[in-house]
Formats: structure tokens, C-alpha cells, sequence
């Protein structure tokens, strides 16, 4: 008896110590984009991982948002591409088309990933074709960021929320106070809530084309531009002085469009303080332009070998208080309901912030739905928009309404060709 159970504790032992050494191995990699707070935190809350699951090993790869995307490209055409992946609402269609994504619904129905204190529109907003491809983080909207010592200076008060009118004006009297520019934004987030003003969005719901047919829209953001270059507020293309796009409030202009959750990585690379104001919408438009973004989506790749790890990993982003404890709100507003609660006392000054002007924007009046994923050709719009807004940022346009008739064209059948592929 006594041999008997001394082989089967001698087999135990060996079983366990052949686990012990696998789980040593399991070795993954992630990735993701954002500014030099974001790559510290995150990368803070890996290392809280790793102690909490030593037999996980997480080697971390990063980088900004301008170069994310290519870096990401240039993986998956090596197949190199991580277990882990960082994925915006922009490009999840995309990816998810491409096969690159792998469906977690495995994991929401064992509850390797807990999504039972989430919002049913957080997690259907990962979907493409009902398949969860992602889970969000959290979510954000697009605001303006402005510099109140700068609006103090020029003896003014910023009001609440205004309209673009009512900006336009604004900047003049900046301008003409303090010599500060703004930064008229005239980038594809102007184009999409310009047509959500009037009951559009960027694409239609089907994905077969632009979700608007009025050039107008389009002139409406050009025409903008070029009042603020006539009056001298506007800083005009190519001649920001910043090295980084985080220095630009402190070198060139006063106010900027960006995220919610990124007001403190702002904060910090500009050196002083920013408020928030909310997206102005034209004074007469149908709707609010403002929506609830799903932010900073998490993924795991279809041809990674250790999909279950990467799942730990991902829940721990999600549903781990000692996570949040570390990165607080720079991954936006959280989904699950118990990770709100566990983070509402102790907020600092910034998360408190922006907790509040999104609980201003969830006001009646104040935001409309999202709409749907962006198309999988979302990524040739956006370089196709660049082309031709240049074309109006170097006065080489002179007739907006035709200029934009040609994009509103051209980008239609670049969608048609891409959904014949």
C-alpha cells in the first residue's frame, strides 16, 4: 500500500511539476498605440499582470497612433501580427473581413472574458455581422480642448457649450486679444459629425457608400478654413512650430479636438492645464453631432497559438480592480458597471472631469446614436480625404462645391470596387 500510494504522490509531483513547467512557457505578445502616459501605465498594469498570473509572460509592444496602423499592416502580411491587439471602431470591419480577428465568442460564454457588467450596446458595438470580434474598454467622445488661461487673457468666458458660429467668432476675438490661432478641424471626424448634423454619418447603413449626397456639407468645413486664414486666426497648414502634436497648444494653437480620455495624456505633454468643451454643432443643425465612441478595443488574432492566455490578459483589462487602480480612465470611461463603482471615490481631478462632461453629454439633447462600424475601405477614404482637403488647405481649389462634388464620387466608387473584392 505504502509503494502504491508513493508512485501515485511521485506521479502527482511529476504531473504537476510537467504543468508547472508548461504554464512557464506560455510566453505572448501585445500590442497597442497611444502617448508616453498611456505606453507607462499600460505597461505598469502588464507587470501587476504578470505578478498576479507569473504563468503568463506579456512582452509589450507599442507605438503612436500615426504609426500603429502601418506597424499592424506590416505584421500581419509577415505573420508576425501579436496574440493581442489594440483595434479601433475605424478599422474594425476591416480587420475583422480580412480574417485577422478571432471570435471571442468562446470566451463571453465561459466567462474567460466576464462581460455580465456591460452594457449590451458596448459589447454588440465589437460585432461585425453579429460575431464579437472585440470588446471595448471603455467609451469616449469627441471633444474640443481648450487652454482657460488663454481664454482669460483675451477677457473672455467660455461658455457651456456653443455652436460653430459662435466658435468662429470666439477665435476672433482670441486672435485679435492674444495672437494665439485655432485649429479649424477639417479632418474625417468633421466630415462624419457635419453629416450627423443633418442626419448622415460618414457612410450609409449598408456600407455601400457615403452616408450623405449634399457637397454643401463638405464646403460648409472648407469654407471655415479658409474664413480663419483670411482673419488670421487659423494656423495655417504646415506651419506648426511643435515638435509633437502634444506641444502644438502650447506652441501654436489654443484649442484642439481630441478624445475625453485623453485629456490628461494632453495635460501632460503640453504643461498646462486643458478644459473641455463639447463638440460644437452648427446652429442649425437637425441633431447633435456628439455620439458615445467605444474606445481603445481589445483583440485577439486569429492565428495566434495561445488564444486562451490572451483571453486572461484581456479580462484582466476589463474586470480587474488592480488593473484600473493603475490606468484609471486613459483607456475612457470603463464598461463594467463594478469597475465604475470601484473607481468613483477615489477619481483625481482630470477623471473627475471627464466623468462629468460625459455625464453632461448623456443628457437629453446633448449626443445622438452611434452608427455602425466603419467600412472595411474606411482606411482609403481617409488617405482619399487627405488628398483633397490638402488640396483647399494650399489655396489650389477654387471652386469648393465641384472639389467636394469629386471626392463625394470618387469615394463612392472607391467603395463600390472594394465590395466587389
Amino acid at each position: 500500500m505504502k509503494r502504491i500510494l508513493a508512485a501515485i504522490l511521485s506521479l502527482v509531483l511529476l504531473l504537476g511539476c510537467v504543468s508547472f513547467a508548461s504554464a512557464e512557457e506560455t510566453t505572448i505578445r501585445m500590442l497597442w498605440w497611444g502617448s508616453q502616459t498611456r505606453h507607462d501605465v499600460t505597461v505598469a498594469a502588464v507587470n501587476k499582470f504578470m505578478e498576479k498570473y507569473p504563468d503568463i509572460k506579456v512582452e509589450v509592444e507599442y507605438s503612436d497612433w500615426g504609426g500603429y496602423w502601418s506597424k499592424l499592416a506590416t505584421q500581419v502580411a509577415g505573420g508576425t501580427e501579436p496574440d493581442v491587439i489594440a483595434m479601433d471602431y475605424a478599422y474594425l470591419a476591416q480587420y475583422a473581413g480580412n480574417g485577422v480577428l478571432a471570435d471571442l465568442t468562446p470566451y463571453y460564454e465561459s466567462g474567460a472574458i466576464d462581460i455580465s457588467d456591460a452594457a449590451a450596446s458596448m459589447i454588440d458595438s465589437g460585432k461585425i455581422n453579429d460575431i464579437p470580434y472585440a470588446i471595448p474598454t471603455g467609451s469616449n467622445a469627441f471633444v474640443w480642448m481648450y487652454r482657460p488661461d488663454v481664454v482669460e487673457a483675451a477677457g473672455l468666458t467660455m461658455p457651456e457649450k456653443m455652436t460653430q458660429e459662435e466658435m468662429i467668432e470666439m477665435n476672433k476675438i482670441v486672435y485679435e486679444k492674444t495672437g494665439r490661432t485655432n485649429h479649424a478641424h477639417t479632418g474625417l471626424d468633421n466630415v462624419r459629425n457635419t453629416a450627423r448634423n443633418f442626419g448622415g454619418n460618414l457612410y450609409n447603413d449598408e456600407g455601400t457608400a457615403l452616408g450623405f449626397t449634399d457637397p454643401q456639407l463638405l464646403v460648409r468645413i472648407w469654407e471655415n478654413y479658409n474664413k480663419g486664414l483670411e482673419e488670421g486666426w487659423q494656423l495655417p497648414v504646415g506651419e506648426g512650430t511643435a515638435a509633437t502634436s502634444f506641444d502644438d497648444l502650447v506652441a501654436d494653437y489654443w484649442m484642439g479636438a481630441h478624445w475625453t480620455n485623453e485629456l490628461a495624456a494632453y495635460e501632460s505633454g503640453n504643461g498646462c492645464e486643458l478644459k473641455m468643451l463639447p463638440w460644437t454643432d452648427w446652429s442649425d443643425a437637425q441633431q447633435p453631432a456628439t455620439y458615445f465612441k467605444p474606445s481603445m478595443f481589445w483583440s485577439i488574432t486569429e492565428r495566434s497559438e495561445k488564444k486562451d492566455a490572451a483571453a486572461v490578459l484581456i479580462n484582466f483589462f476589463e474586470n480587474d480592480p488592480d488593473c484600473f487602480d493603475i490606468i484609471g480612465l486613459d483607456r475612457a470611461m470603463p464598461i463594467s458597471s463594478k469597475i465604475r463603482a470601484h473607481l468613483a471615490p477615489n477619481l483625481d481631478e482630470n477623471s473627475q472631469e471627464i466623468a462629468a462632461m460625459l455625464d453632461y453629454l448623456a443628457l437629453e439633447g446633448n449626443s445622438s446614436p452611434i452608427m455602425k462600424p466603419d467600412i472595411a475601405a474606411h482606411a482609403d477614404i481617409n488617405t482619399l480625404w487627405g488628398e483633397y482637403n490638402e488640396q483647399v488647405q494650399y489655396g489650389l481649389v477654387d471652386d469648393l462645391t465641384a472639389h467636394a462634388q469629386a471626392f463625394i464620387d470618387e469615394a463612392n466608387d472607391i467603395i463600390t470596387k472594394s465590395l466587389s473584392k
